[in-house]
């Protein structure tokens, strides 16, 4: 799934229940009846963090002056009878009570209300599908904690549903086919959640200090006493060097160095007597992170890169054009040598 991209809610079994209780009534609510959906956390966990203010008040500005184009979804809420959940358009409610302060006659919001027995069975599947789906597909720029709390929430109600996948597909195929993204994403981001990852690593990931694929694959898969251990590590390194933690932490957590604090881990975790324990000792990192010099892994050039430093002339000769690129880099070796860097 392109990240930051617009998408719509894509056709299948789900698509077509949603839609369904869409198409039942409309209706304009007041603003002081629309509460937030009381699901739309995990854990005491948001799925979905609120808009900043800057962002809602741009959002309010665009209310204010194009009017609401597209319905909120709601439903009658049990636990306050009166009141309506908002499935999709929270911050389109947050919005409009913006709006109101400016023009008090604003004070209602077009509403498709879906029928709460639907939205309640199985668990709140239906709700909870409402919820993730018209969310994903409706925010820009989500991260990757976001996602993964709504993958999350996704999998378990799907799960909740007590349905087979069709053509034996499971559901994490089934969830990659909804987002319009690959089972190996869905499955990646979904660690991104704090019953599995430690928030330190989960903010580093979102924030791009450490890729979200390698981290996915190493760091979460120890147990959070082990990530909180390392996280240690690297912020004492950077105090010792005066270096910022998260400038330090891109540099010393390289895809390298977290193989290979993995592969340390996966070799010591089954002596531990207690799963949950921390498995990295003084000497496992050896002070790795203070005299730290990440090795550079050679990656062969493409044909393009090739074509853009041989001149054209030498393409169709190899032996001529490899002893134009030796030749290159033994003048480059000579300036350094006398006048340093480039």
């Amino acid at each position: 799934m392109a990240r930051g991209k617009k998408k719509s809610i894509p056709t299948g079994g789900t698509a077509r229940r949603i839609q369904d209780q869409r198409n039942r009534s409309t209706q304009n609510i007041s603003l002081d009846k629309l509460i937030p959906y009381h699901r739309e956390s995990i854990n005491g966990n948001p799925v979905f963090h609120d808009y900043a203010d800057e962002k809602l008040e741009q959002l309010a500005d665009s209310l204010e002056r194009d009017g609401q184009v597209e319905n909120i979804i709601v439903f009658p809420s049990e636990q306050q009878p009166g009141k309506y959940e908002v499935l999709s358009g929270k911050q389109r409610t947050r919005a409009a009570r913006l709006v109101r302060q400016r023009h008090p006659e604003k004070n209602t919001l077009r509403a498709t209300v879906l029928d709460l027995q639907s939205v309640k069975a199985n668990t709140f599947a239906l709700g909870d599908l409402t919820y993730v789906l018209t969310n994903v597909h409706r925010r820009d720029k989500l991260l990757f904690s976001e996602l993964g709390m709504a993958f999350e929430m996704q999998f378990q109600a799907e799960k909740h549903q007590g349905k087979k996948v069709k053509d034996s597909k499971d559901t994490l195929t089934k969830l990659a086919e909804q987002n319009q993204t690959s089972p190996s994403f869905v499955k990646c981001v979904r660690r991104f959640i704090p019953s599995v990852t430690i928030p330190e690593i989960i903010d580093l990931v979102d924030k791009g200090v450490l890729p979200m694929s390698t981290t996915a694959q190493t760091l979460t898969y120890m147990n959070q006493a082990s990530q909180k251990a390392v996280i240690d590590a690297v912020r004492l390194a950077s105090q010792k060097i005066n270096c910022p933690f998260e400038a330090h932490c891109k540099r010393a957590l390289c895809n390298m160095v977290m193989r290979g604090l993995k592969s340390i881990y996966d070799a010591q975790i089954g002596e531990m007597d207690d799963p949950e324990a921390n498995v990295f000792i003084e000497d496992h990192f050896e002070d790795r992170f203070i005299d730290f010099e990440p090795k550079v892994e050679f990656k062969a050039p493409t044909r393009k890169t090739l074509q853009q430093v041989i001149p054209e002339e030498l393409w169709s000769d190899r032996k001529a054009a490899s002893e134009y690129l030796v030749n290159a880099m033994d003048e480059l070796k000579r300036y350094k040598e006398k006048y340093g860097e480039l």
